[in-house]
């Protein structure tokens, strides 16, 4: 036989012929599962040292609790002796609240918020507090200090000040704010150069230390200003929520800046000014850039702290307005996620893993599980189920998980994971195939009502706040030639149904409305009422997957009642859907269309 001669095209022309190699997911990881969660809600963060960084913190039915971290916000643990302390020095008032804490030294400090006419200082390093008494009751927004002088201000609109290290507070007299315009914050550069910005939008600056102030004109449409950093005398930044205004020529003029995506999520940093000052900035400064270009963050002073070096640990808003700690180094984000403790060095790998959004991953290994809060960076322990294998993991809305096990039985966990308990709700396997992306039209367990005869719909419905109680009720019978509608709407002027008769055809489309209620895939609201809406689904048919059953919904009274054409009182995210309000909102335009 003629040996062939395999030219370069030929090679090539045979590879191409090859099938294509497997995509191989790439590997799991492998996570230290000692790292454990700590069960507390961050408030403030501040340094005393550099190798100590605290964490006031609500939690363990207890307020101000103290987390300290000896490694720059990677790892925490409880300070029960410190919680005592502060929480003794707290007794006396009658609200504990504190949103300030701000170092001297490392053994003087002072907290301070809604706690009465008085702050606290501590002069051994927090191992025991004095009350420092004031001449008003106010709750203090800022503390700002430079050296051993200091001011604070808040609800008021009184300005008072300490010459020694808050040993003692006098009013300034010439306050130019007022309950109405209250001072929010303030940035001095100097004992005695500060500028100060009140809720209202106006705009102050001293140059005696605060004994009197002089306006800075501040025409812009943002009115409700929140923090104020001055960079140089003649450079500095004002900001509310969402929005920014730079001045370089000493509050001559002023130019908004709108926050871009790109620095909403950039991290943290830390830069020290030439003439010494610490400032916290978004993103790193590079090497030569004038300090008058800085972007310094605005954010909550208490928020945010450098304990040292390019060091920067803040409190970030995340899901449901939850506070997370995130830890940056060089502007770059090395940890984002709950108070964590230290772990035990060994790694287990994972053996599965789900995301609930770019950031927020759940994993497991066994009967363990491991969460992220930071695309993967860095775990921690959460919780663990109560049976084995988990074949699979699904999010819904808000909290809420399931978890399906080799046997196909499902568990549910309305806290992220951490606790769990058999699957009850007959929409629970429903939404699991749809979260999952396994099944593209999967079963309901109301699809009987539409197949079989006679069955029945009905719809109870509640609408509860602090001083009303409302509720009412939509029934739909269908038999194998007609249909049979009753009920009462909530309306302040409800409507009355007596027993309306369909065709069967009208019966089915409205069962298929409250179906499309109860089964569209729910969204976050974002938002909070003192107002509550429930719906209670039950139904009935002969025969079927699931013949009779009951799901109750509930959502806060706000947002979109159904695709935005109506609301409630409230500000919901947009494109928010919650099952209670659709089914409320399905149920008005059902009695809508009847009392035609």
């Amino acid at each position: 036989m003629r040996p062939v001669s395999l030219t370069p095209a030929v090679l090539a022309a045979l590879l191409l012929a090859l099938p294509a190699p497997a995509q191989v997911p790439p590997p799991l990881p492998s996570v230290d599962l000692g790292i454990r969660e700590l069960i507390f809600r961050p408030e403030v963060v501040s340094s005393r040292t550099p190798e100590d960084v605290w964490l006031l913190a609500n939690g363990r039915g207890s307020a101000n609790q103290v987390l300290r971290s000896a490694d720059a916000g990677r790892s925490w643990q409880l300070d029960a002796t410190a919680s005592w302390a502060l929480r003794k020095s707290l007794l006396a008032g009658s609200s504990i609240t504190l949103d300030t804490l701000v170092w001297f030294t490392p053994e003087i400090g002072i907290a301070a918020g809604s706690i009465g006419a008085r702050v606290l200082r501590t002069t051994d390093a927090g191992l025991s507090w004095q009350s420092i008494p004031l001449t008003d009751d106010l709750y203090v927004y800022a503390v700002e200090r430079v050296g051993e002088r200091a001011w604070l201000c808040g609800s008021s609109g009184k300005l008072f000040r300490s010459d020694d290290a808050g040993a003692s507070w006098h009013e300034l007299k010439d306050s130019p704010f007022n309950r109405d315009d209250r001072c929010m914050d303030m940035s001095f550069l100097s004992p005695e150069s500060g500028w100060a910005v009140g809720m209202n939008g106006s705009v102050w600056a001293t140059e005696d230390g605060g004994t009197s102030w002089q306006r800075v004109p501040f025409e812009q449409p943002l009115k409700y200003l929140r923090r104020v950093v001055r960079l140089t005398p003649q450079a500095a930044w004002v900001g509310g929520h969402r929005e920014r205004y730079l001045t370089t020529d000493a509050g001559k003029t002023w130019h908004a800046r709108p926050w871009t995506e790109d620095e909403l999520n950039t991290p943290l940093a830390a830069a020290r000014t030439p003439d010494g000052r610490h400032l916290i900035t978004v993103g790193p400064v590079g090497k030569g850039v004038p300090v008058e270009q800085w972007v310094p963050f605005l954010g909550e002073a208490e928020h945010a702290t450098s304990p040292g070096g390019d060091t920067v640990v803040a409190l970030v808003v995340a899901d449901q307005r939850e506070l997370r700690l995130a830890l940056s180094v060089s502007g770059q984000l090395v940890r984002k996620g709950p108070p964590v403790s230290q772990g035990s060095g060994v790694l287990t790998p994972l053996e599965g893993l789900v995301r609930k959004s770019p950031e927020t991953w759940l994993g497991w290994a066994g009967e363990q599980l491991a969460a992220s809060h930071d695309e993967g960076r860095t775990w921690f322990q959460l919780g663990r189920v109560p049976q084995t294998p988990i074949r699979a993991l699904a999010f819904l809305k808000e909290d809420t998980v399931l978890a399906e096990l080799g046997t196909g039985e499902l568990l549910r966990s309305k806290d992220f994971g951490r606790l769990w308990e058999p699957s009850t709700s007959p929409l629970d396997a429903y939404d699991f195939a749809v979260a999952s992306g396994r099944t593209a039209s999967p079963e309901t367990p109301f699809d009987c009502v539409l197949t079989t005869a006679p069955a029945s719909m009905k719809l109870h419905l509640e609408n509860l706040g602090c001083f009303h109680q409302v509720e009412g009720q939509l029934s739909v019978k269908l038999s194998s030639d007609g249909a049979e509608l009753s009920g009462r709407s909530l309306d302040d002027k409800p409507v009355k149904l007596g027993s309306k008769k369909l065709s069967r055809a009208e019966g089915e489309r409205i069962v298929r409305e409250l179906v499309a209620a109860a089964t569209r895939q729910e969204t976050p609201l974002g938002c909070g009422s003192t107002t509550e809406y429930t719906a209670l689904l039950e139904w009935s048919c002969p025969s079927g997957h699931v013949k009779e059953g009951t799901v109750r919904f509930r959502a806060p009274g706000c947002g979109p009642l159904a695709d935005g054409s109506a609301t409630t009182w409230g500000s919901a995210a947009p494109g928010s859907y919650a099952r209670a309000l659709g089914l409320h909102q399905a149920a008005s335009e059902v009695f809508k269309g009847a009392s035609r």
